[in-house]
């Protein structure tokens, strides 16, 4: 699982409208453009240890619906052809009563690359519960998730997140989920995550060490070794 937005796990758009209500608020649509040194999503490294870049664009006008997508690049070390994974959401987020907020999001993620990407395509239905803006717990539940040629099957992510603001803009951020793919691989597997953030005007710089358990190693190979990640992005 990783911090930085410009990855786009589901749980981190979630993060980010959950979070920002104020500045969400104020102008309807937010856009962001970025760079990272890997494409990882829950641990896995799903770019092949190549840079990434991305670009997307949220609407949430305050409290209620809203809606998002996203292009990211993906880089093979081993073919010629490069891809894209393509991610659009929508959902609706609340303001509860004290501290609390919730939100439930519908996505949906393409992969374009190569003839058989698309038994990597899914979607997922997020409910996501947040604490003070500083505390975040997901559940996401997707139908049809697959991995190369496994038949697709359901699958379910769990994940808690939390961010400490420090101080001149820095930001202290930590995560740790579960990811259970034993209807489609017959493995779960536990990861995490501990990081910064450093905000500065409209750039926004993470820096991340993503770990993955053993059981993932062994049966997913190098995509789950754990790594180092940076990245740097723009919002306008």
């Amino acid at each position: 699982m990783s911090v930085g937005r410009v990855r786009w796990c589901p749980l981190f758009v979630t993060f980010a409208v959950l979070s920002s209500p104020a500045a969400a608020a104020s102008d309807d649509w937010q856009f962001e453009a970025g760079v990272t040194t890997n494409k990882v999503t829950r641990g896995m490294d799903i770019g092949n240890r190549q840079p990434s870049v991305s670009a997307g664009a949220n609407w949430y006008p305050g409290n209620g619906f809203f809606a998002g997508a996203s292009a990211a690049s993906l880089r093979s070390a081993r073919r010629p052809a490069n891809g894209v994974e393509v991610v659009v959401n929508g959902g609706y987020g609340w303001r509860l009563a004290g501290d609390w907020s919730a939100q439930a999001m519908l996505s949906h993620y393409q992969f374009l690359q190569g003839s058989q990407s698309s038994r990597f395509n899914y979607d997922e239905l997020v409910l996501t519960a947040g604490w003070r803006d500083s505390v975040f717990a997901s559940v996401a539940l997707s139908p049809n998730t697959g991995f190369g040629p496994s038949p697709s099957s359901h699958a379910v992510a769990y994940d808690l997140v939390g961010r400490l603001p420090l101080v001149h803009g820095w930001t202290a951020t930590a995560g740790i989920g579960y990811y259970d793919l034993h209807s489609v691989l017959g493995i779960g597997y536990v990861y995490g995550n501990v990081g910064l953030t450093y905000q500065y005007r409209a750039w926004q710089f993470d820096v991340s060490y993503i770990a993955t358990n053993n059981e993932a190693k062994a049966h997913l190979g190098p995509g789950a070794s754990n790594r180092w990640i940076a990245d740097a992005i723009w919002h306008f």
